[in-house]
């Protein structure tokens, strides 16, 4: 294995961890498995099947679902919201 191989799957060790404890939020994989559903054309695929598999970490996306996946798990946090100064309240 080389260092780049090492650094990529540092990345992806890094990721697998990250994504686990996201979609281990309560309905986090059904709100993925609608998006990718309609993300992506192939219906083929069986979203809530690797998903569940990836939190029990029997799955491992390759790079293309990596990114897909990561696209995805970004765009779902929700905003922060701003707290109003008390001089705002008046």
């Amino acid at each position: 294995m080389n260092i780049g191989e090492k650094k990529d799957r540092r990345y992806v060790e890094v990721w697998l961890r990250r994504a686990r404890k996201e979609l281990a939020v309560s309905g986090k994989i059904s709100e993925l498995v609608y998006r990718l559903e309609h993300q992506v054309a192939s219906q083929h695929d069986d979203w809530a099947t690797k998903l569940h598999q990836l939190l029990d970490g029997e799955w491992e996306p390759n790079m293309d679902e990596l990114i897909r996946l990561d696209g995805l798990l970004s765009r779902c946090k929700a905003p922060k919201v701003k707290e109003l100064s008390p001089l705002l309240l008046f």
